[in-house]
């Protein structure tokens, strides 16, 4: 799977992983799998995919667009 643009959005807003799981109340494993392509962000959950948006102060649409 390719990775998703989640890893270099979260450094970019100056977050650990473990800072925008608190921020975003998504499991830490998740967003590894997530940032890593073990998982498909397209595939993730609505709720977890605008949780993420939320807490990085982005859009759904730049969170998953490629």
């Amino acid at each position: 799977m390719n990775k998703c643009k989640l890893g270099d959005l979260r450094r970019a807003a100056g977050l650990s992983q473990q800072e925008l799981s608190e921020k975003s109340g998504v499991k830490m494993t998740t967003l590894q799998k997530l940032e890593s392509g073990a998982n498909d962000l397209m595939g993730a959950k609505v709720g977890t995919v605008l949780a993420l948006a939320r807490a990085l102060g982005t859009t759904v649409e730049d969170l998953v667009s490629q």
